[in-house]
C-alpha cells in the first residue's frame, strides 16, 4: 500500500522539499530538464537572441496553458464517445475529494511521463518556429523544450507547496495560496492558475478569498 503523507505535516519549506524527492514526478522531469540539456551541449554554439525568445514566449505560454488545461480539462465532466467513457478529470477530482493527500497533489509517473513527453511536443514546435522566424538553428528547440520542463516541474512544487502547511511570507505567495484555498474549499470555477494568479485575474475567473483562508489540512 502507498505511503500516505498528509499536507498539514509538511511545515517547512525543507521538510516539502524532503517529501517532494520521495515521490517520481520530480525525478522524472528532471531527467526531462537533463535530456534536452545535455543533447543542445553536444550540439554546440553558445546561447544566442533566438533561445532567449524562445524561453521567452515558453514562460508567456505557460499561465495560459496551465489555466485552460485546469478549467477545460481537469474539470471535464465524464464523456461517452464511440461507447467509451473518457474521464480526463478523474485523478483531478480524487484530489478535490482529498486536497490534503501529497500524493494526490502530485502527479503520478504515468501523468509525469505524459505530461512532460507533451510539453516537449509543444515547447519543441514552438522553439522550432522561433527558429525559422529568427533564421537560427533548429537547436533552438531543445532550449524551448527544457524550459518547458523546467515550467512544468515548478508546477509540481507550487503546487504541492500551496498545500503544505507551510506559512507564506511572501504577499505573492499568500495570495498564490489563499486563490489555490479558494478553488478548493469555496469555489472550483474559480482561480485556475496555479503558478501565478495573472490569467485569472485578466480572464475573470479570479476568486475572492478571505484574508484568512481554510487551510489544506482542514
Amino acid at each position: 500500500m502507498a505511503r500516505r503523507v498528509h499536507a498539514r505535516t509538511l511545515t517547512t519549506k525543507r521538510a516539502v522539499a524532503g517529501e517532494f524527492a520521495r515521490h517520481p514526478s520530480p525525478w522524472i522531469l528532471l531527467t526531462a530538464i537533463t535530456v534536452p540539456l545535455v543533447v543542445r551541449r553536444r550540439l554546440g554554439g553558445p546561447l544566442r537572441r533566438a533561445d532567449i525568445v524562445a524561453l521567452v514566449a515558453v514562460g508567456i505560454a505557460q499561465p495560459l496553458v496551465e489555466w485552460a488545461l485546469h478549467r477545460h480539462v481537469l474539470h471535464l465532466a465524464p464523456r461517452r464517445i464511440a461507447g467509451r467513457t473518457i474521464d480526463p478529470g478523474a485523478a483531478h477530482r480524487g484530489h478535490h475529494r482529498d486536497p490534503g493527500d501529497v500524493a494526490g497533489a502530485l502527479l503520478g509517473p504515468g501523468f509525469a511521463v505524459a505530461d512532460s513527453a507533451l510539453v516537449a511536443a509543444g515547447v519543441g514546435a514552438l522553439g522550432l518556429g522561433v527558429a525559422a522566424a529568427t533564421g537560427a538553428a533548429p537547436r533552438v528547440a531543445l532550449t524551448a523544450v527544457a524550459g518547458g520542463e523546467v515550467g512544468l516541474a515548478g508546477y509540481e512544487w507550487v503546487h504541492l507547496l500551496v498545500h503544505s502547511g507551510h506559512r507564506p511570507r511572501s504577499a505573492w505567495f499568500r495570495r498564490l495560496r489563499a486563490q489555490h484555498h479558494h478553488h478548493h474549499f469555496r469555489n472550483e470555477t474559480t482561480a485556475f492558475g496555479i503558478t501565478t494568479t495573472l490569467l485569472d485575474r485578466l480572464l475573470g475567473t479570479a476568486g475572492r478569498p478571505r484574508s484568512v483562508v481554510r487551510s489544506s489540512a482542514s
